[in-house]
């Protein structure tokens, strides 16, 4: 336990998903935002689902009285600096790209269409500004906007970013598609069912697997980055996700395409159903007859974002005073395959310092009280689909050994903080003689 001057490129011959180049921190396309940076995809699915999460629940205003995530913060001033940057001069065209990137990210699309039909206006023929232009159209519904300027993109785009283009346009297609009351394509065009026409849990029919292009799950996975808030691309990951031996994951995904997004296909349903027997079965069959299917995906990064790459700025740290901890600083912890771990430099000053965090309890075992238990930054449901990575969690030791139940609300934690050494059995962060009390 414990992500000048341009040429036209002559367009390529159709191969929506063949030879997609993915390199690491590189292929950012679709929603172009400059801080945004990836690990090498395609990632576990469980790191997948978190950080897909994170970026819907930033789109989310929060209620009153409700606490933005760390990342709705980070996105929100990144706006601000940009739009009194507007004020102070003209905008460059990278800039006037992460600003409707922002926009959109913020679920503020109309606002992030204006202002990439203004960029656009002042920088004619940019490749950014027309990607984040079609994304701003594709989140309105306007489809038919969407392809002609997608096609602009992709005529405009450099080699590496030509490929991922043209997914985004087939995917707007099938959007258009869906609008008018037709069948969607399949991404891959996989049956996801045996040669008797039975669905498959937990695996595919070994036949299919030369339907699915090299970098098949790597491409999907980024679609799904760019517009985590589709749940007709949701539903289609679900069941890739299936297909390459995680049920458990898709089972989660399905249920949020029922639970979040309303859906009532008959087949989402029926597929759902299906799974949640089969996750089911896999818990209690002793001789785990049910995991026969060898997984033929292979992941190169635990999670899709470089959060070590993000940029942050950080309020001084004070000696003999509470500090803020932010879960971003934690996220940019790295551990190395000896289970060393690498702290970023404002970490290592803030230990042995008191410090103030807000998450949510997680017990450590099965105990409903205790005096020890794990903090987290959002709460999870099922914890197989939705653990957080090591540098995603803190352990809490609370003053005087004070025994508290577990709870599903905010918490507000303060106490020292301490490094882990050199000890892997121990988790990364924990939080000693720690005073605790409800958020708001």
């Amino acid at each position: 336990m414990q992500v000048c001057q341009l040429k036209f490129w002559i367009l390529r011959a159709l191969g929506l998903l063949a030879n997609l180049l993915l390199s690491q921190c590189t292929l950012i396309a679709g929603v172009y935002y400059s801080q945004e940076s990836y690990n090498e995809l395609p990632s576990q699915w469980r790191g997948l689902l978190m950080d897909q999460r994170q970026l819907r629940q930033l789109a989310v205003e929060p209620k009153l009285k409700q606490i933005s995530s760390e990342f709705r913060k980070k996105y929100l001033q990144d706006l601000s600096r940009l739009d009194k940057l507007s004020k102070e001069r003209k905008l460059l065209p990278e800039e006037f790209a992460d600003q409707g990137a922002l926009l959109i990210r913020l679920n503020q699309a109309p606002l992030a269409l204006e202002t990439l039909r203004k960029a656009d206006r002042e920088y004619p023929l940019n490749f950014r500004i027309l990607a984040n232009l079609s994304s701003a159209w594709q989140t309105l519904g306007e489809f038919d906007r969407a392809i002609q300027v997608s096609e602009q993109a992709i005529a405009l785009a450099p080699g590496k970013y030509v490929d991922a283009e043209k997914l985004q346009l087939f995917w707007i297609k099938q959007l258009k598609k869906q609008k008018a009351g037709q069948k969607t394509d399949n991404l891959f065009n996989l049956l996801f069912q045996s040669p008797e026409g039975k669905y498959l849990a937990g695996g595919i029919d070994p036949a299919q697997l030369k339907n699915i292009p090299k970098d098949a799950i790597a491409s999907v996975q980024l679609l799904a980055l760019w517009f985590p808030a589709d749940s007709l691309l949701l539903m289609q990951l679900a069941e890739i996700a299936n297909a390459s031996g995680d049920p458990e994951v898709a089972l989660a995904m399905m249920d949020g395409c029922v639970t979040e997004f309303g859906l009532r296909e008959g087949l989402l349903l029926e597929h759902r159903r299906i799974l949640k027997e089969y996750v089911q079965g896999r818990k209690t069959a002793k001789d785990e007859k049910h995991q026969d299917h060898k997984s033929w995906f292979v992941p190169k990064s635990l999670r899709p974002f470089a959060l070590d790459k993000m940029e942050l700025d950080l309020p001084p740290i004070k000696a003999n005073a509470v500090n803020l901890l932010p879960w971003l600083v934690l996220a940019q912890t790295q551990v190395d395959r000896k289970a060393l771990a690498q702290y970023p430099a404002y970490l290592k000053q803030l230990e042995n310092q008191k410090v103030q965090i807000e998450g949510h309890m997680q017990p450590v075992g099965e105990e409903h009280e205790s005096s020890t238990f794990l903090l987290l930054e959002n709460p999870v449901g099922c914890w197989y689909c939705e653990m957080p990575s090591l540098n995603g969690m803190v352990l809490i030791e609370l003053k005087d050994s004070k025994v508290v139940r577990m709870s599903r609300q905010t918490q507000i934690i303060k106490g020292k903080l301490q490094l882990r050494k050199d000890d892997p059995e121990k988790f990364l962060f924990t939080i000693l003689e720690a005073e605790m009390q409800q958020a708001p």
